[in-house]
């Protein structure tokens, strides 16, 4: 899996892309569980998440393990050891 946006701040929503290529919102309250996410449109990533909510592109995407989604968030996004 791709990260390709994630929201700054204490609990941050990371947007994914998956192996088949699709997009979803993964959730700090759920552990950013890839069975508990929101399916999302590229449409709405660049339009609403980027463009109004202030969500910011990981360019390039980052790659890896979806078990180590808490871990990126936590390290990379909020600066949490």
């Amino acid at each position: 899996m791709k990260i390709r946006a994630n929201s700054p701040g204490r609990y941050p929503i990371l947007i994914v892309e998956l192996a088949n290529g699709a997009l979803v919102a993964a959730y700090h309250e759920t552990g950013y569980d890839l069975s508990r996410t929101k399916p999302v449109q590229e449409e709405w990533v660049r339009e609403n998440a980027i463009g109004r909510h202030s969500f910011v592109e990981v360019d390039p995407p980052v790659e890896g393990a979806a078990s180590a989604l808490g871990d990126y968030a936590r390290e990379e996004i909020t600066g949490e050891v």
